[in-house]
């Protein structure tokens, strides 16, 4: 297990975010502009993070909004609506840039997302000619419908009306880590940090944590560890502070489930620092040996 996670601090500190994974969507057919708002929802069919969002930007507009929801159900099919209030909204973002986000969703739940380029004057929504698009995550198989609102979202208070539609499915782009991580506790000196990990994929394969100052990322061929190479880095991975850092290395169980804590040194100058955290799990037959990255779990020391 050492010789495994030594390897993974080669690859980081040699320069080798959260990994992201684009959920595959039917191409390109027309652009509709109007004001608006257009989207897509899902079913959840295994535990995943949505790690980024981007908007296609056909019309070259060069701003893009976008808004997350997480529900119980499938919209209603228009006319009939559901208010639904965002987790995660971001308006006039560049439509270059994946716009990074962290929101873990669980199996049987409903993904839920609306995006489009352009301002309060304009929308620019980018259909699809599909009405339902097979899709996988993780290998995991669902169906991609559309949904929308009959307003603009940049401009529109919360909750916001949503609707579904047997019609040309709006195109935003949802990428999402198979591996996620979350943390308790209240981060104040002399008390424990406690990590919860899940790759309900990788059950039975070695895991590395890690926590660093800042959020990188560090390259991983095509993907990204939103980790810094910085002193904390090496101090969690390498293990030469175990009464620190607790279970940082391991097996995940056969679901795919671990557990590790930070303890906080009792010592009042730390407050204010950040801490990010995320792990990997390791498999030698993966790309560059790592199977999945997880999300990044940040905290401000109180």
């Amino acid at each position: 297990m050492r010789t495994a996670s030594f390897l993974v601090v080669l690859v980081l500190l040699a320069g080798l975010a959260t990994a992201q994974t684009l959920i595959p969507i039917p191409p390109f057919n027309t652009t509709y502009s109007s004001t608006m708002t257009r989207g897509m929802y899902c079913l959840v069919p295994i535990d995943f993070t949505v790690v980024g969002l981007r908007v296609p930007d056909e019309a070259k507009n060069g701003k893009q909004n976008v808004c997350l929801y997480q529900h119980t159900s499938a919209p209603p099919a228009w006319t009939a609506t559901v208010p639904l209030t965002p987790i995660f909204s971001k308006f006039g973002e560049p439509s270059a840039n994946i716009i990074p986000c962290s929101f873990p969703y669980k199996k049987g739940e409903y993904l839920i997302v609306l995006g489009a380029c352009g301002d309060a004057v304009q929308l620019r929504n980018s259909y699809s000619a599909s009405s339902a698009f097979p899709t996988t995550i993780f290998g995991a198989a669902t169906t991609l419908y559309r949904c929308g609102t009959q307003n603009n979202i940049t401009t529109l208070a919360p909750p916001h009306p949503i609707w579904s539609e047997a019609a040309s499915i709006c195109r935003v782009e949802v990428y999402v880590a198979s591996a996620t991580i979350t943390g308790s506790g209240t981060g104040a000196p002399g008390t424990t940090l406690t990590f919860l990990l899940s790759a309900a994929a990788d059950g039975g394969l070695p895991y590395q944590l890690g926590s660093s100052l800042g959020n990188g990322p560090i390259p991983i061929d095509a993907r990204k560890l939103e980790l810094s190479v910085d002193s904390l880095l090496t101090l969690s991975v390498l293990g030469l502070a175990p009464a620190v850092f607790q279970n940082y290395a391991g097996v995940l169980d056969a679901q795919g489930a671990g557990k590790a804590a930070l303890h906080i040194p009792n010592l009042p100058a730390l407050k204010g620092i950040r801490i990010y955290t995320a792990f990997v799990t390791l498999l030698g037959t993966a790309p560059s040996g790592v199977a999945s990255i997880s999300n990044t779990f940040l905290f401000t020391i109180q």
